[in-house]
This record gives C-alpha cells, structure tokens and sequence, in this order.
C-alpha cells in the first residue's frame, strides 16, 4: 500500500495540554475536584492515540444518521483523541459555550477499561451499560479569549444501542430541555431522533456553580448538548474506521522540531493516524485511457456515505471514481491510497 502527499498535523493536542497546565493555575483554590479532573485529562490525552478528521469531522452527513452508524461505534483504540478543525460561520452551539466560537475541536474517548483510577467513580454507568460504551469529553479552542477549554463534563454512548424517533409524550425531563435549548439555537431537525447517552461530570465546582445560577437538570442539558458536535464526530470516525476498505496510514512526531520544543519547556508534538481509503480494484480495461467513450471522470470531493453488502460494509465516496490511477490521492484529511496487493 503506497501512500500519498503528507498530511500536515493539527497538533491540537499539545497546546491543549500547555494550556491546561495555565487554566489549573487560574482557577480558584477550592476547585479542587476540578483541577484534578484537568490533570488526569491531560495525562489521557498526552497517551490517547490521536487522529486527524476533516472540517466539521463530516465523514458522513450527519443530519441522516441511520442506525447503521450506530451498530458501527467502536473505538480502535481504548483511548482516542480525534482532532477536526470547525470552519463554519453558521456553526452554533445551545450548551454552556454557546456564545462562544470554537473552530479548533478534540473528542477525547475512552473505554471503561481504560478509565485511570481517578475518575473509576465513572464506571458506575456499567450497572446500566454492563456491554461498555464510549466517554465522549470535548475539549474546544475558545476563539475568543483565545484558550483550549475542558468540558465540564461529557457523554457516556453505549455500544449496544437504538436509534429512535423521540417519543414527546414520554421524554425524559433531562432530553426534553437538551431539545429545547437546541430548538431554541434553530439545531433540532423536524424529526428528531435520539439514541441512548449520560452525561457524566468532572469539573463538580464548576457544575454547581451553574446548577446554582438554574437547576440540574440545565446543567445536564447543557454538557449534553455541548458534546453533542463531538459526539456526532465519534459516530461518524466509528462508523468509517470500522468500514473493511478503510485504513489508516501515520504522521510521524517531528523528532528535530520536537527536540527543541523540548530544550524550551513545551510539550512535544505527536504522532497521529491519517484515514486512508484503500481503492479495491483497478478500473475495467479501458475505463479512464481515453480508449473508450468517455475519458477518466474527474475526482468529485463531496462526503462519502456508508453502503451495506452482503457480507461487510463499506465507505463510498465520490473521489473513489478514477482512485485506480498510478499514484494516491490526497483530499483534504483523507488519504486516498491505491492497494497494489489486492488481488481480489
């Protein structure tokens, strides 16, 4: 398998942690939970193994999830970091940070198994989920002041799960309030859906002082709907990551660069993982020589979509078309490769 021009590293993880080093500094001295929570997060994400998605993390379209997305959520690691930019000026948010802009985004995940010791008391959600799930925590570059932000809390997403219209007459309190807060912010779709997640908390200073300001069951809502970008993200990375004709290649860390970041007292850059879209088979003969009727169609960039066979699933997308050709191709954050090993 060959691959294609480099893809350039977000590195969105080490200013996070630089950044967490400074926010713990600033915060009050009876955060003491909070502060905590904040350094054992950093540890995580300094160890997660960390991939780059596209702007937005839109694999997929994410206002047609199906419940093929859903049967398709598993981490390939136990614990993730997903890195997507978000350049989108209609982009709005119905949770805690919803007056602020956040165009950089980390989804730090992680299986029950790998939860530290720190934060076990967050295992009581396998009374429930006995089957394991994902935590989902968001961690967002806040444009304005200009800093990487810890969720207060995140979203625990089951493994076995359904996805379903919502039921009006009998929503629970805490998915009716989400859904208001986001029918408020224009982001609840006509039919609504939903499948099953609980919140968890990690910064408790910083929630009661919210819950203070309003109730519970706010709070809640408003670190649902906070993950909810995040969340949508996982589902799709699953979701593709989990297609039998997709791979990953990796960006190694600059080790001289790395060297120095060092020798100045920052945290070093890492290494991350690249999707690569494998093409299965070379075009029938003559397609795309000019011989025929029509020349090789020109590579479409459009999101992909999930298509069902018999006996696996697998990620279509437009620039698959003409993927045949001698050399990878690289389209934004995926990394299209020719698999010259495949004969079937």
């Amino acid at each position: 398998m060959e691959t294609g021009e480099n893809v350039t590293a977000l590195n969105y993880s080490a200013h996070a942690i630089e950044d967490m080093k400074v926010i713990v500094q600033r915060l009050p001295p009876h955060f003491v939970r909070s502060v905590a929570a904040i350094r054992v997060v950093s540890d995580m994400l300094r160890r997660s193994v960390k991939f780059i998605l596209p702007n937005c993390a839109e694999l997929l379209d994410p206002l047609h999830v199906s419940q093929a997305h859903i049967d398709l959520l598993k981490l390939p690691f136990p614990l993730v970091a997903f890195e997507a930019p978000w350049q989108n000026t209609e982009a709005k948010d119905a949770g805690f940070l919803d007056h602020y802009k956040s165009t950089r985004r980390i989804a730090l995940c992680w299986e029950p198994d790998a939860t530290p010791p720190q934060l076990a008391h967050l295992n009581i959600v396998l009374q429930r989920f006995p089957q394991g799930g994902v935590f989902v925590l968001p961690i967002s570059w806040l444009d304005n002041p200009g800093i990487w932000n810890m969720g207060i809390g995140g979203a625990f997403v089951p493994y076995e799960n359904s996805l379903a219209e919502v039921d009006q007459e009998n929503i629970s309190p805490l998915s009716a309030r989400a859904m208001e807060a986001l029918n408020s912010a224009g982001l609840l779709p006509k039919k609504p859906r939903q499948f099953a997640a609980e919140p968890f908390i990690l910064q408790p200073e910083h929630f009661d002082a919210v819950v203070a300001k309003s109730d519970r069951e706010t709070g809640f809502s408003n670190i649902m709907n906070d993950t909810r970008d995040e969340g949508m993200a996982v589902i799709q990375a699953c979701a593709v990551l989990n297609c039998q004709n997709i791979a990953t290649t990796d960006i190694e860390a600059p080790a001289k660069l790395n060297k120095a970041r060092i020798a100045k007292g920052k945290e070093p850059f890492f290494s991350y993982k690249v999707l690569a879209l494998a093409a299965d088979r070379a075009m029938p003969s003559g397609a795309g020589t000019g011989s025929g009727a029509h020349a090789s169609p020109r590579l479409h960039l459009r999101r992909g979509h999930l298509r069902r066979l018999p006996d696996k699933t697998v990620w279509v997308r437009a620039a698959m078309v003409g993927a045949a050709s001698e050399t990878g191709i690289v389209s934004k954050d995926y990394r299209i490769v020719k698999n010259r090993n495949k004969t079937s």
